[in-house]
């Protein structure tokens, strides 16, 4: 492994594992964590090999000098006050939206607020579009459909007797 994987690895430690490596890193055994913790020894070696298991069955000793190392370099409290300086919000300019348009981002993905049969029109006729029809409409539609159905069957059915009574 890597210093890289190993320390994606310690970034997504649990809190629980992150104390226990913290505590081993001060040369603390894991009969001293344990009693610190309130916890049994086993808790606190599951815990340490939970994450050597991630690392590939490192041993212990270089589990915690990597995590040292980490700790050193990247989990450190920034104790800086000007960095994190409260800038004035930017003000978007307010440019009204035209009505029947999709909401488009410059840094993120269109958003659109019609139904999905209504954004993409196929087999439809133009200018009919299902969200226009009323109740009754949509119910026409239905019974046409179930009418157009039964014909169907109905004239299988005489097809295949015709050629019954052929044979």
């Amino acid at each position: 492994m890597d210093q890289y994987d190993i320390h994606t690895v310690f970034g997504r430690l649990t809190d629980k594992q992150d104390e226990v490596l913290r505590l081993a890193c001060q040369h603390l055994t894991s009969k001293e964590i344990a009693k610190e913790l309130g916890l049994a020894p086993v808790t606190i070696d599951k815990r340490i090999d939970a994450v050597r298991a991630k690392l590939g069955h490192m041993p212990r000793v270089e589990v915690l000098r990597h995590y040292r190392a980490w700790a050193e370099q990247y989990d450190q409290i920034i104790d800086d006050p000007a960095i994190l300086i409260n800038f004035p919000p930017i003000a978007a300019p307010t440019i009204p939206q035209p009505p029947g348009k999709s909401y488009t981002f410059e840094d993120s993905l269109t958003f659109d607020g019609r139904a999905a049969w209504d954004r993409m029109p196929q087999g439809l006729q133009p200018g009919i579009k299902p969200s226009d029809l009323g109740i009754g409409g949509k119910l026409l539609l239905i019974l046409v459909g179930a009418v157009a159905i039964m014909m169907v069957a109905v004239l299988s059915m005489a097809f295949a007797n015709a050629l019954g009574t052929m044979v």
